[in-house]
């Protein structure tokens, strides 16, 4: 079977990939990212926590909704500075317009791309492999999307050693 699994792939008969799916929660990930990924729509399914309720309960704790911080903005202290400033605002501006009135689905207009989300995805082999090549193997992909498909693929291996080599670069552990 593996070996016919190889000869498939290898001559890029690939539609025997869409047979086989996983499903992955995923966590702590940027709407910005959320974004990104969505974009992927053929073979992959995608159930979204509302933001609707993410930020209801920080004011209650005296605390800003979670979000994602890139890299290039924590490595330096002036634009890690700039960015948490924003980020409070943003989460003034949410508490402002919910004690105001407006309704959470509307007030959440006023959060940023960095804010965190939850999802549960779904996809076939086939869907899977197409993103990490456009999301891993492309150079100029966000660097959290590329991360989170990396370790997508990571997982997988894992689990499932013999795709190794369906993964350039994954290898078991």
């Amino acid at each position: 079977m593996l070996k016919l699994v190889n000869f498939l792939l290898k001559a890029r008969h690939l539609s025997t990939l869409e047979h086989c799916s996983v499903t992955y929660a995923v966590a702590g990930v940027s709407r910005t990212l959320l974004a990104q990924y969505s974009r992927h729509r053929i073979g992959v399914s995608l159930s979204v926590q509302s933001q609707r309720y993410v930020s209801e309960g920080t004011e209650k704790r005296g605390q800003t909704f979670e979000y994602v911080t890139p890299p290039t903005i924590a490595a330096d202290p002036a634009r890690l500075s700039a960015y948490q400033a924003a980020m409070a605002a943003a989460q003034k501006s949410y508490d402002e317009l919910v004690a105001a009135g407006a309704p959470m689905e509307d007030a959440r207009f006023a959060l940023p791309g960095g804010i965190c989300t939850n999802f549960v995805t779904t996809l076939n082999l086939r869907s899977l492999l197409d993103i990490y090549e456009k999301r891993v193997l492309v150079s100029g992909a966000q660097w959290e999307v590329r991360e989170m498909v990396r370790r997508m693929a990571e997982l997988l291996v894992e689990k499932e050693p013999w795709l190794a080599g369906v993964f350039e670069g994954v290898s078991p552990k």
